[in-house]
């Protein structure tokens, strides 16, 4: 995806029309241009991202809320690995304030963050223990991982024991969500 890899303003319409095969003037028709395309593809990796998320939560069931915190968690860093664009949309404009940030904002990472606070909230009360910080950690979790994913190629050059898919998830998990959250 060229928005995610290069940015909207650094993305011609002609470029994205001739990727698909198709008139420029067709994405124009259909999603009233590049603004309107950009919106779209956002929508549609926000609503994945909300599948899979309700999908693990849906399997955590009736286990505890730190047990179905931890689970929805796991399920947002396979997610981001599976989707390496999404991550680059999550941080593409996080930076700079705009009309399509302040939007980027509403429509994926707000509603991201508000489930991981429920659920943050949910497991502190079940525990019974105070959650300082509750929502920078929720936000901290959530960027964190995005840009380790984004980051992945130049991370492995520094720690060389993440060139494997399973070795980096893992170190996300042991890193973000057992030490960081303290869930594990």
């Amino acid at each position: 995806m060229h928005f995610a890899a290069k940015g909207y303003e650094a993305t011609p319409l002609r470029l994205i029309a001739s990727d698909a095969g198709v008139d420029v003037a067709l994405i124009s028709y259909h999603y009233g241009g590049k603004l309107g395309l950009w919106k779209a593809l956002v929508s549609s990796a926000a609503a994945q991202l909300r599948d899979a998320l309700d999908a693990s939560e849906g399997r955590a069931g009736g286990t505890s809320a730190a047990a179905r915190l931890r689970c929805t968690m796991v399920a947002y860093i396979e997610h981001l690995l599976a989707h390496p664009e999404v991550p680059r949309l999550i941080l593409r404009d996080i930076t700079v304030d705009t009309d399509r940030s302040d939007w980027l904002l509403r429509e994926l990472s707000a509603p991201v963050h508000q489930r991981f606070h429920d659920l943050a909230q949910a497991a502190v009360a079940e525990a019974a223990v105070e959650g300082t910080h509750l929502q920078f950690r929720v936000a901290n979790f959530i960027y964190s991982a995005a840009s380790q994913v984004a980051r992945r190629e130049r991370l492995s050059k520094l720690v060389t024991d993440i060139r494997d898919e399973r070795a980096f998830a893992a170190a996300l998990e042991a890193v973000l969500i057992d030490e960081a959250l303290r869930c594990g």
